[in-house]
């Protein structure tokens, strides 16, 4: 039997702007003058972009903003392309090598001002994903490979959490968005990841409602019938597979079937999928469905 088609999820114009912010202007202008993408249309002629398209046009704004012309990088295929925006963006070393340094001479002050300052330099979103993330892998492999103490790793782990909860506060703007109960289940204590997807969904014009680790499901499903949240996003980093799917099973039967759950993290990718429940498989994707979701809510208002 024929398994029934699935129509591809397409985002309109006003959704491609706010995720790749391109100008709506200068999007026209670059598929006009260098093809850059070619979107779909719909009967009546309105643009509908896919998920790749989104995608190349987030890594064409990146080089151009690194100093690319666009006219030398829009013939580029993606593997090259990504590669000249990864060497663009990736964080200054002496960035990172000054904070690892005072991570790894036990000084709370000067990682605390030296993450403080960028911060005050990124803001908070791109202070996740482009500084704290990258933080965080480098942390994990020192500690891996015996070359950062755990004493170093849990002052680290300490800092980014109180910096980067109290950089959770929602805008006036990201009130009126969704809202997404970000949390892990029983036995899951790791959540620098889910903080920086807060703050991209947050950045993404989410209004997230973070509750932090380890929370029952009876107060996971209770949470999200007391905020009306749209969306419940577990983080998955060290849970075994089996106890993550039976935590998972028995949210999906509780929560109603309009509310979405979403999971993600480094463990996300062995738990076995069951219908209602989607797979986030980078901050990038979270930001784009968080956008879509938006959209859609605004639809029906």
């Amino acid at each position: 039997m024929a398994k029934p088609h699935v129509p591809e999820t397409t985002y309109p114009l006003r959704a491609a702007v706010r995720l790749t912010g391109l100008s709506p202007e200068l999007l026209r202008a670059w598929e006009r003058r260098y093809g850059v993408v070619e979107p779909l249309r719909t009967a009546g002629g309105t643009r509908r972009y896919r998920a790749l398209d989104l995608e190349r046009l987030r890594l064409l704004k990146a080089a151009v903003d690194a100093g690319h012309r666009i006219g030398r990088v829009t013939r580029l295929d993606p593997t090259e392309l990504a590669r000249r925006v990864a060497v663009a963006e990736t964080p200054s070393e002496t960035g990172l090598e000054a904070v690892l340094s005072a991570l790894e001479r036990l000084d709370p002050d000067a990682a605390q001002r030296l993450l403080s300052l960028q911060l005050s330099a990124m803001g908070p979103v791109r202070f996740a994903r482009e500084f704290a993330l990258p933080l965080v892998r480098e942390i994990g492999e020192r500690w891996a490979t015996e070359r950062m103490g755990i004493a170093s790793e849990h002052l680290a782990t300490g800092v980014l959490r109180s910096m980067l909860g109290s950089a959770l506060t929602p805008t006036a703007a990201s009130r009126l968005g969704p809202r997404i109960v970000f949390a892990t289940t029983t036995g899951e204590r790791h959540e620098l990841g889910l903080q920086m997807a807060a703050l991209t969904a947050m950045g993404a014009g989410a209004n997230p409602i973070y509750l932090g680790a380890e929370l029952p499901v009876e107060d996971l499903l209770g949470a999200v019938e007391d905020v009306g949240a749209a969306v419940l996003a577990l983080s998955l980093v060290t849970t075994p597979a089996g106890q993550a799917g039976h935590a998972i099973g028995a949210l999906r039967v509780g929560l109603p079937d309009a509310v979405r759950l979403w999971i993600g993290g480094a463990g996300a990718g062995v738990v076995d999928l069951i219908p209602g429940v989607e797979r986030i498989g980078s901050l990038e994707d979270l930001e784009q469905r968080v956008a879509l979701l938006g959209f859609e809510q605004r639809g029906t208002r």
